[in-house]
């Protein structure tokens, strides 16, 4: 019902050794620091680059022979018929390739021809999911779920939230940056639009069809945990990071303890991110509801149209591939609460709660450590949400070497100072 509670906001060598070398296949302290070295100065070389410097040379998408377009059909359609259904299919095809076929192509052929379009296809897949009405949830929201953080002191909650963040918010800086090392198959550059939507973008409630809204220059993260929002500026005006990773930390260690501090009832009540898993056009009169309110929802909501990211703290410790996928892809269900919790039987409690499925992309972190990725597909595709989790898993392998490289460099200076 009434005034939703506003997200809140977190800004807070010896002679012995000359005569016995060491076997070959072994290596000694110094040779495995500088075979590190070397590693982490080529991974560091990775993702130097101009992301946009082939956008202006990339060719136009093909649009097919109208001949090779009605093959295609009739061959996706075979396997699906009796031999009666495929042979009137295939003379509604001849039909239309006799009659209507070859003006609607000529005249795609002219659509296409205007520059201010990237593709014949852009505007009608937009529409293909922008206007479909059932929740996105399943649906259309892809997952991907996570390897394991290599580093042992990382596992924990916090501690691999900080360290996907961290990382996220430097990949977003160099799309932001247009730093980016631009995607290749082989020899030939990929289109790099999608990249800057990653971040900062929602897709939005309404009636008929949905709209995105995209934040080039936002400048906070939202955290869910127990169903509730905590706002954490991560960018200054200048768009450089103004957080440190230790910050970030303590700020998420923050937010999990005054989460805690809340009843069950309490958080489940103000849980808003569950309605973002309805029928979107039920969605689209709830959210208008709860602007109408008052002011203080419409900025609640702005708050988190234009987050950068979403990073989910979940009650919840899957063990196994199958049980992480399910959280990454909808999150746990329950609507069977602890007797006593003052809580109706019949209401969601599940970590379904702790989502925001409209934002282009959430980060889940369970309390064991295992992570996914959730997004909103309307304007990205899985290849880009790939490359940015191959780009982050990247950085967590530099902070496990530069950790393994730091260890060996103490190591030698102790080894010095007891010579």
């Amino acid at each position: 019902g009434g005034d939703c509670t506003p997200p809140r906001r977190c800004n807070r060598p010896t002679r012995a050794l000359e005569e016995h070398p060491p076997p070959p296949t072994m290596d000694t302290d110094d040779s495995m620091n500088a075979r590190l070295q070397d590693a982490l100065a080529l991974l560091k070389d990775y993702g130097k680059g101009a992301m946009e410097q082939h956008q202006g040379t990339l060719p136009r998408l093909p649009i097919p022979s109208l001949e090779q377009s009605m093959e295609d059909f009739l061959r996706s359609c075979k396997p699906l018929l009796t031999e009666e259904q495929f042979a009137t299919t295939q003379a509604k095809a001849d039909a239309f390739m006799l009659s209507l076929g070859p003006k609607l192509h000529a005249e795609l052929l002219e659509y296409d021809k205007d520059p201010a379009r990237n593709s014949y296809l852009e505007e009608f897949w937009e529409d293909a999911y922008l206007t479909a009405r059932n929740s996105i949830v399943i649906n259309t929201n892809p997952f991907f779920v996570l390897e394991d953080d290599p580093t042992p002191a990382r596992t924990s909650q916090i501690a691999r939230a900080t360290t996907l963040v961290a990382a996220s918010l430097k990949f977003c800086q160099s799309v932001r940056k247009a730093t980016l090392e631009p995607d290749m198959s082989r020899t030939t550059p990929l289109c790099m639009s999608q990249y800057p939507k990653l971040f900062g973008t929602t897709r939005i409630p309404r009636r008929v069809r949905d709209e995105v809204v995209f934040s080039p220059t936002s400048r906070n993260i939202v955290v869910m945990c127990r169903g509730q929002m905590y706002s954490v500026d991560v960018f200054d005006e200048q768009g450089e990071l103004s957080i440190s990773e230790a910050t970030l930390g303590s700020t998420l260690r923050a937010i999990r303890q005054h989460s805690m501090s809340l009843t069950f009832q309490a958080c489940v009540e103000s849980a808003v991110g569950l309605l973002t898993s309805e029928n979107r056009d039920r969605w689209a009169d709830l959210r208008e509801e709860l602007a109408q309110k008052s002011a203080n929802n419409v900025e609640w909501l702005r708050m988190i149209d234009e987050a950068v990211l979403v990073l989910n703290l979940d009650d919840t410790t899957p063990t196994t591939p199958a049980q992480m996928a399910q959280v990454a892809l909808h999150g746990t269900s329950n609507v069977n609460p602890i007797k006593g919790s003052g809580i109706t039987a019949g209401v969601q409690v599940g970590t379904c709660i702790n989502r925001w499925y409209d934002k282009s992309l959430q980060i889940i972190v369970c309390q064991n450590g295992a992570a996914g990725i959730n997004f909103e597909h309307s304007v990205v595709d899985g290849h880009t949400v790939l490359r940015f989790c191959s780009d982050v898993f990247t950085e967590t392998i530099l902070a496990f070497a530069e950790s393994i490289r730091g260890g060996f460099q103490a190591r030698a200076s102790a080894g010095a100072q007891v010579s």
